[in-house]
């Protein structure tokens, strides 16, 4: 007996030992496949499908080290700040009241001092890759800084480079919202076939050190092949790369064209995140104002968002008011649903509330703790797992504060805006059984079609089977 005991007892030790061998042979890059294979489970496979973090000025270094963070929170893809070089305004001081210099483009050589150097940058993507993240560059190839003395020599080199920077007068006119400057930047010649060449090679080499896509910094400000006598082949042209997502940035107004730019990429749903933080502010999710994406866009084109940095940094009263509430159940509504990509913003450390820029942060750091908070860990898998599940969006029991997205019978996100914890009595396509709440406390009830249960004062509710196929759930958990 002793002698049989001690033979089975060798067997697990045995088995690690063949295991170790096998790695030590196969070297490290059967590990790192390992490592990918396992880190696909817990995204949605591809960019469009899935959610964005929106890392607003975190640097190379800081991505790399919160990769596995970022993948764990269920995000498909990151978003940088802009990589190139750019004018390092106010003696490079890096307090995030200075973001905009990274909007003060140079030269397109990869690196700056807010971020990190091209080879920091390559580490990152690498890192990115390993845990099945897609990283996006947030490209500003409209125009370059305003200090002409700072423009480099390699840009000055290309003849007649640049519009000019006379400012634009009149946003309903086409021609002087693409052909004019924005805000006194430098204008590039768009038209300009050399100037073209000179974007793609660095959207190019970008994609070659491991980016996977672009978000276009104020693609409304270039003009389409149809605007008339200075229409031009750029768009066509620069968007024609290996590049598995693409998107601009079209705040939209009468000018703005947002159906003519997404035959070319996708676009943003500026006036959407508008109806979001009107909905938040008035604790009013009804869904007849939060139902249309306010574009002649289809959903699966279109990029939403609570809040942008430009909502956030720019303007104290459009979304710096926002609680980390507030932005949690933004996120319940937007994330939840089918067809558009959400992005996700994510702030300094210890913003909102009315304030800005707190100082417990500078470029090049994290942001604050939300973006892998456990309600919004929940909507972002739940935004995975339902791919393909039909929306039905409602207002239980006629409670306008209460929002609920049920995604086919395979889930049900619910949100509370109110003061005051409800019980929720709702008819549902959800399987009978318990369903314990994803994004927090509480758990809920399905019996003969009917949802039953309580979800706390501006709380979020993630409800789906656990025997729905999740993507490496042993390893999230």
């Amino acid at each position: 007996m002793f002698a049989k005991r001690f033979k089975t007892s060798l067997l697990p030790l045995f088995a690690g030992f063949l295991l170790l061998f096998h790695l030590v042979l196969a070297g490290p890059a059967a590990a790192s496949a390992e490592t990918a294979n396992k880190s696909n489970e817990l995204t949605a496979p591809s960019i469009k499908s899935g959610t964005i973090l929106h890392a607003w000025n975190w640097s190379f270094n800081t991505l790399k080290h919160n990769m596995k963070d970022i993948h764990d929170a269920g995000y498909t893809a990151i978003q940088t700040s802009p990589i190139n070089q750019v004018k390092e305004g106010n003696q490079g001081d890096k307090s995030m009241s200075n973001w905009y210099w990274l909007y003060h483009p140079t030269s397109y050589q990869i690196g700056n001092r807010y971020l990190g150097t091209e080879q920091e940058f390559k580490e990152m993507c690498a890192a990115a890759e390993e845990y099945g993240i897609k990283v996006i560059v947030d490209a500003v190839i409209n125009h370059t800084t305003s200090d002409y003395a700072a423009i480099s020599n390699e840009v000055k080199s290309i003849p007649n480079w640049t519009h000019g920077n006379t400012q634009i007068k009149n946003w309903s006119d086409r021609w002087d919202v693409t052909q004019n400057s924005l805000l006194g930047l430098y204008d590039w010649n768009t038209q300009n076939t050399q100037v073209q060449s000179y974007l793609k090679r660095f959207l190019e080499r970008a994609l070659n050190d491991g980016a996977d896509g672009f978000r276009f910094d104020a693609a409304k400000h270039i003009e389409l092949p149809d605007d008339g006598s200075y229409g031009s082949q750029f768009w066509p042209n620069i968007t024609n790369t290996s590049a598995e997502f693409q998107y601009g940035e079209i705040l939209q107004d009468s000018a703005s064209r947002d159906a003519a730019y997404a035959n070319y990429m996708d676009v943003t749903a500026s006036n959407y995140g508008h109806s979001i933080r009107s909905a938040l502010k008035n604790r009013n999710l009804g869904v007849s104002n939060i139902s249309h994406y306010a574009s002649d866009v289809s959903a699966d084109k279109l990029v939403t968002w609570v809040e942008s940095h430009d909502t956030y940094a720019n303007d104290d009263e459009e979304s710096t008011w926002m609680s980390d509430d507030d932005i949690r159940l933004g996120w319940a509504v937007i994330a939840s649903r089918s067809g558009s990509t959400p992005l996700f913003f994510s702030r300094p450390e210890g913003g909102g509330n009315g304030v800005r820029f707190p100082g417990k942060s500078q470029i090049g750091d994290r942001g604050s703790a939300l973006f892998e908070d456990q309600a919004i860990t929940a909507v972002n898998r739940f935004h995975n797992v339902m791919a393909g599940q039909h929306e039905e969006l409602s207002n239980p029991n006629g409670n306008n504060q209460i929002f609920m997205n049920q995604r086919g019978s395979h889930g049900v996100v619910l949100a509370n805006a109110g003061s005051s914890s409800v019980s929720i009595n709702t008819a549902t396509k959800l399987p009978d059984g318990r369903y314990d709440n994803k994004a927090g406390a509480g758990s809920f009830q399905v019996n003969d079609g009917k949802l039953t249960g309580t979800i706390n004062a501006r709380s979020v509710a993630v409800l789906y089977p656990d025997d729905i196929e999740i993507r490496c759930n042993t390893f999230f958990q």
